[in-house]
């Protein structure tokens, strides 16, 4: 009886990596790259979702396994009509990672200088690439591809915090009475009090003759932030500054 479950098993085991191996698309490789795809865009997606973001397991899944069709149908249309002119087997897949490109500029916010969501716009790209993988039978890429992309997602993060010590994220705001304040100054100033600059942004009023300069900054947690303040006033057209997370 044993024997009999391990034969079953074993044959199994040969029908699955046969299939695997098969480069021409059948049923049997559509369903089991599909549901591969469907696995690797759920590993990745359990992460953002873990994180509370915007896009989570639904959309990451649905994002593999939707490039991977697409992979599937470039392929087996040359495949089925050989004559075909035009069947090349990426052109239909190459399309994916054109139109991924309005699924990640979704995912970024924007606001008040700070932009958030790169992160996830770059896993949206990277899971579309990775069911393009599947699709075409690279499953070792495909699986490589989702460890790493988890290894980044998780450990690199630790990784930036320390690079930054203890660090948090703020954002920074001067308004100047001119339309021209001295930005390499000002940035010389924030540098050698350890105040670092992620990115920052620069709005004009001609007709009132002012601008505002908005910083996304890494600062120690614990910072006094009394004396670049000073600095900064001594500029002599700083009108007002603010700091908040």
């Amino acid at each position: 009886m044993i024997f009999g479950e391990n034969f079953v098993l074993l044959n199994m085991i040969e029908y699955l990596d046969e299939i695997l191996r098969n480069a021409t698309i059948t049923p049997a490789t559509a369903i089991v790259r599909l549901f591969l795809s469907l696995l690797f865009g759920t590993i990745v997606g359990a992460e953002r979702q873990l994180r509370r973001r915007d896009a989570g397991m639904r959309t990451f899944s649905l994002i593999c396994m939707g490039s991977a069709a697409a992979m599937l149908v470039s392929i087996w249309i040359p495949q089925i009509y050989p004559d075909f002119l035009n069947g090349d087997p990426g052109r239909i897949a190459a399309q994916v990672l054109t139109g991924i490109g309005f699924l990640g500029a979704g995912a970024i916010i924007q606001s008040r200088g700070s932009i958030q969501g790169l992160t996830t716009a770059a896993c949206i790209w990277v899971m579309a690439v990775i069911g393009l993988a599947v699709g075409a039978g690279m499953y070792a890429g495909a699986a490589v591809s989702t460890i790493l992309t988890l290894f980044i997602l998780l450990s690199l993060e630790k990784l930036e915090k320390r690079l930054f010590l203890d660090g948090v994220n703020k954002l920074l705001t001067i308004y100047c009475d001119t339309t021209t304040p001295d930005l390499d100054l000002i940035h010389t100033i924030l540098e050698k009090h350890h105040v670092y600059i992620l990115s920052f942004s620069y709005e004009n009023d001609y007709l009132k003759n002012t601008s505002v300069i908005t910083y996304k900054v890494n600062v120690k947690s614990h910072s006094s932030y009394t004396k670049l303040f000073e600095k900064i006033r001594k500029l002599g057209y700083v009108t007002q500054i603010r700091l908040f997370t």
